[in-house]
């Protein structure tokens, strides 16, 4: 059973991750490279080889590929497991605290436009 509230797209784009803090200010020092596994308007399943605790608010950019925009946001740690594909890394869903309305728009440009028939005009939350 799928519990994502948004349409999931199965793409893989570059992302890097940074841990951040209870704030959800950045910690800083070294980040981690990723990739997405598959993406929606609300969340990604990321593979990287660190592993993230449920729970954890993670910094992300991601470098989406096919219109060759970068978006920033902030997202928690809803669930983590080792990848089946590739062992020495880890997978997780995490769903986006979108809190940058632009940041919004281009996953809904990238995810919609011209590829899927264009833009919808309702958007479920």
């Amino acid at each position: 059973m799928d519990n994502r509230k948004d349409k999931r797209f199965l793409e893989r784009n570059t992302a890097f991750i940074k841990s951040t803090s209870e704030g959800h200010e950045p910690v800083y020092g070294y980040g981690i490279n990723a990739h997405t596994h598959d993406i929606s308007l609300s969340g990604a399943r990321i593979c990287s080889p660190q592993y993230f605790p449920v729970g954890s608010v993670v910094r992300i950019v991601i470098e989406l590929e096919r219109t060759h925009q970068s978006i920033k946001v902030d997202g928690e740690i809803k669930w983590t497991r080792k990848s089946e594909e590739e062992t020495d890394l880890h997978e997780s869903g995490v769903e986006f605290l979108h809190s940058i309305s632009q940041t919004l728009l281009s996953l809904i440009k990238h995810l919609y436009a011209e590829k899927n028939g264009g833009i919808p005009t309702a958007i479920s939350h």
